[in-house]
Parts: C-alpha cells; sequence; structure tokens
C-alpha cells in the first residue's frame, strides 16, 4: 500500500514537471499563429418574382436542392386570364388586319383605274380641243378670204353668210371643247386626290399593325410572368431556412426560402492588429475542425479588412493581448476530396461551426 502511495506521488511530481517545463518548451517552438473562427456562406435569397397567393411549397429546412427545381407554386389564374383575353385580342386585330389589307388592295385598284380613266378622258378631250382649234384656224382664213372676195362682189352674200356662221360654229366647237379639257382635269385632280383616301388606309393599316405587335409583346410579357410563378432554385445547394408557408400572400420580392452553396462556403475570423502586415491574399492556412482534429484542411487568404475592428464577443483568440483585429477570410479553392479521409471540406464543415484557424506565422512570446 505504501509503494502504491509512493508511485502516485512521483507520477504526480513527474507530470508537474511535464506541464510546467516540456509543454511551454514545445509551445515556445510553436510556428503558426492560431484563431478560432467560424464557418460561413453566402445566403441566396429564394424570393417570388411576382406577387400572388402561395399554392405550393416544395422545400423544407435542410433540404438539397438541385438547380431548376421547382422550390414554390404560385397562383397564375389572373395571369393565364390576362393570357387568353390578350390572345383574343391578338385574332381580332389579325382578322382587322386581313380586311384592312382586302380594303386597301380594292382601293389601291380603283385609284389607279380611276386615274388611268381620267387621264384617257382628259387625252380626247384636249384632241378634241385640238381639231376645234386647227378648224376654227380654218374657218378664220376662209372668213378673211371671203370677205375680201364679198367686197369685191365676187360671191353673193348669202355665200359669204354662210362661212360666216361656219367660223361661228367653229368658235363655238373650241369654247365647247376647252370646258370639257376643263372638266376632264378636274377629274383628273379628283381622281389624284384619292391617293391620299389611300394613304389613309396604308396609315389605318400600318397602325393596327403596331397594335398586333404590342398585343405580341403583351403576351411575351404574361408569358414571362406565368413563368415567374414557378419558383426554381438558381443553383445547387442546401435550404437553410424556409420562409414562407402554403396559402401567404406574397408581394413582389417575398423570400420564400434561403438558401447555400456548401462548396462556397468560407472561414471568417478575426487577427490580431500586429500580426494582419505579416499576412497576404493567398497565403496557405490551415483550418481545424473538433470533428476531425487531426486533420486539417487548406485554405487559403482571400480576403483582408481595409479596417480595424474591435474583438467581437464570440472570437476567441490565443492572443488577447490587443484589442483591436482585422477580419479575415479563409477560402478553399481546392474542391477535391481529401485523400487521408476521403472528404470534402464541404462534407465537413457546416455554417456556423466554430474551427481554428492556423496561418504559418510565429506568434510573439
Amino acid at each position: 500500500m505504501r509503494r502504491k502511495i509512493i508511485f502516485l506521488v512521483i507520477l504526480v511530481v513527474v507530470l508537474a514537471i511535464f506541464s510546467y517545463k516540456i509543454v511551454p518548451y514545445f509551445k515556445a517552438h510553436d510556428t503558426s499563429l492560431t484563431v478560432s473562427g467560424r464557418v460561413e456562406a453566402d445566403e441566396t435569397e429564394l424570393a417570388s418574382r411576382i406577387s400572388g397567393k402561395l399554392e405550393r411549397v416544395l422545400i423544407e429546412d435542410g433540404m438539397s436542392v438541385k438547380r431548376g427545381d421547382t422550390i414554390a407554386q404560385i397562383e397564375d389564374d389572373d395571369l393565364q386570364s390576362r393570357r387568353r383575353q390578350t390572345i383574343a385580342k391578338i385574332e381580332e386585330v389579325k382578322e382587322r388586319i386581313k380586311a384592312a389589307e382586302l380594303d386597301l388592295e380594292y382601293t389601291e385598284n380603283n385609284v389607279r383605274h380611276t386615274i388611268d380613266e381620267a387621264q384617257k378622258a382628259l387625252s380626247v378631250a384636249d384632241a378634241r380641243l385640238k381639231q376645234a382649234e386647227a378648224k376654227k384656224e380654218n374657218a378664220e382664213k376662209e372668213m378673211k378670204r371671203y370677205s375680201i372676195l364679198l367686197d369685191k362682189e365676187v360671191i353673193s352674200k348669202e355665200h359669204y353668210d354662210n362661212v360666216k356662221l361656219a367660223h361661228e360654229l367653229s368658235q363655238e366647237e373650241v369654247t365647247v371643247a376647252l370646258k370639257e379639257v376643263e372638266r376632264k382635269r378636274v377629274s383628273l385632280m379628283k381622281a389624284e386626290d384619292a391617293r391620299k383616301l389611300l394613304q389613309a388606309k396604308e396609315k389605318e393599316l400600318l397602325a393596327l399593325k403596331k397594335s398586333l405587335s404590342q398585343l405580341n409583346e403583351t403576351l411575351e410579357q404574361v408569358d414571362i410572368l406565368i413563368g415567374y410563378a414557378v419558383v426554381t432554385a438558381p443553383l445547387d445547394g442546401i435550404i437553410l431556412r424556409k420562409v414562407a408557408e402554403r396559402g401567404e400572400i406574397l408581394s413582389q420580392g417575398s423570400v420564400i426560402g434561403i438558401m447555400i452553396d456548401p462548396e462556397d462556403i468560407y472561414i471568417r475570423t478575426y487577427v490580431p492588429e500586429k500580426y494582419i502586415g505579416r499576412m497576404q491574399i493567398n497565403m496557405n492556412a490551415e483550418v481545424v475542425s473538433d470533428a476531425y482534429p487531426d486533420h486539417p484542411f487548406t485554405g487559403s487568404i482571400c480576403y483582408i479588412s481595409d479596417r480595424a475592428e474591435f474583438t467581437p464577443k464570440e472570437v476567441q483568440s490565443y492572443e488577447e493581448r490587443v484589442k483591436q483585429v482585422f477580419a479575415v477570410k479563409v477560402c478553399f479553392l481546392d474542391k477535391k476530396r481529401s485523400t487521408r479521409e476521403k472528404k470534402a471540406y464541404y462534407d465537413v464543415f457546416k455554417k456556423g461551426m466554430p474551427v481554428d484557424v492556423r496561418f504559418p506565422i510565429k506568434p510573439d512570446r
């Protein structure tokens, strides 16, 4: 019994010597700065792009989803009704366009025919006027010649009167021919004015086509909104929280759930001010979790804050002599699994998990 007591006393003394002499010796030769950190991930809000009643919610907390998976369905009865109304208006405008095209074609042919007829009638009237003028010219010559013969008493007065009557009739024919030309010219002008009606019908047809184009754009917009009624996952990841429930009335931008991409997680930690000058972007760092304390994961510094802040309460450091710290992010660029544990960092680290981060910086003692 006495020997056992002596043995226990010796063992306690040895352990005390080891604790106060040997352990500090190893710590003094520590070549890395160790600080605590927390696993973080950028959250993606799964929000509604339209307002409406939430008909279905297909996600739960912790569920894994793939890009394009349906996570929720919003009622789209109003949108479907708008779509049917728009399609009906499109069909109506198409029919009006067909009728306007036929009317335009008929009017165009009619105007062209009327102008051609007016031009031909004017040409005939011009020809008759020329004939009447030529006849009048001949009658004037005859009138002068027979006036001389009458003065010489070569012809009778009766013969002269006949020539005079013919001259007067030729003048009357010219007057009638001139009036006919004028009427035909007015008819041609009216026929050409009908082109304005043609232009008006062309503008009407153009307006209908523009209306059809606008309705088609409206239909496309409605179809897009109907597509928004199905909310899908924008990327592969894990649902962190389900925010909305079935039956809720959502406004545009309302959040239905929050997800993260586990492969894009990172470590946020805080480094004392006196060490921040020794760190640089892409510097390697080891991240250790309680689950695998003997198998650290290698990351690299991807962000160093440019502003100092007071040490957060939830963060503890082996070096607490300095009150101000700088936020540092450690990212994992290599997504391959560890050959030792056959696990990837995103299989081990979970958002909010505390970890230790070791930087290859010898701490001051």
